[in-house]
């Protein structure tokens, strides 16, 4: 039996309410503009991001007479983003092309993922997709550009954009899902890593920029645990 996660739960009160989406686990700009939807009708802020109000009137009937007899939310244990590209690990640049293509589509697109380094484009994708009212770099495609979005994050918090910078002209971008201090190693799931959707260890000292969406709050959000995870370098990510 599959484990009930908290995307599918909010797709599925919020049919319940009235809208009409897929109950995919999938948080895409449907679901967003439901939740918006959502959010008007009942008077509260209108962000478009599962925040505990919303949570609270969505678990209420729709006729307004209590909470519907439903089990306790599931626990959110990734921010959106990190969700979306979690969604997409193992995806490969030349055996996966026409799948992850069609995915980075999403948002801009560099173009072939076999030949061109699409690092940026997938962070960019997984930004546009879950987020959508949240500002990205005019070229997500440079991974340096990443240093000035959305807030500085304090450190390699998971979920934060980590911004690498290997040459004056060269970088990488991923989305932190852990750290291990002792090594100064910062874990992170990306694109081009090993050209695919991956989790590979960088030293720190290469890390210029540790960023957070301006349109979410901070939350913290347990280590992913990734067996076999490979130390990286600059050869890993062209």
């Amino acid at each position: 039996m599959s484990t009930l996660t908290f995307e599918k739960w909010l797709q599925q009160r919020l049919n319940l309410h009235g809208a009409d989406i897929a109950e995919d686990g999938e948080i895409g700009n449907e679901t967003t503009s439901e939740i918006k939807k959502f959010q008007a009708l009942k008077g509260l802020k209108v962000s478009g991001l599962a925040d505990s109000d919303t949570i609270k009137l969505l678990r209420q009937s729709p006729n307004g007479r209590g909470r519907v007899a439903t089990r306790d939310v599931p626990s959110q244990d990734m921010p959106p983003w990190l969700k979306e590209m979690d969604r997409r690990m193992g995806l490969h640049e030349v055996r996966d092309k026409t799948a992850l293509s069609g995915w980075l589509k999403f948002g801009k697109f560099l173009g072939d993922p076999s030949k061109l380094p699409w690092c940026g484009d997938a962070v960019e994708t997984c930004i546009v997709k879950t987020l959508p009212d949240e500002p990205v770099p005019s070229n997500p495609f440079f991974a340096q550009n990443w240093r000035a979005f959305g807030m500085d994050a304090g450190g390699p918090l998971v979920g934060a954009i980590g911004v690498i910078r290997w040459t004056a002209n060269s970088g990488h971008v991923g989305i932190v899902v852990g750290y291990d201090a002792a090594k100064r190693r910062v874990f992170l799931m990306g694109g081009n890593q090993q050209n695919a959707v991956t989790i590979s260890s960088f030293p720190a000292s290469k890390f210029i920029a540790f960023r957070w969406p301006k349109t979410f709050p901070f939350r913290r959000y347990p280590a992913l645990r990734a067996d076999s995870v490979e130390p990286a370098d600059y050869a890993a990510t062209r």
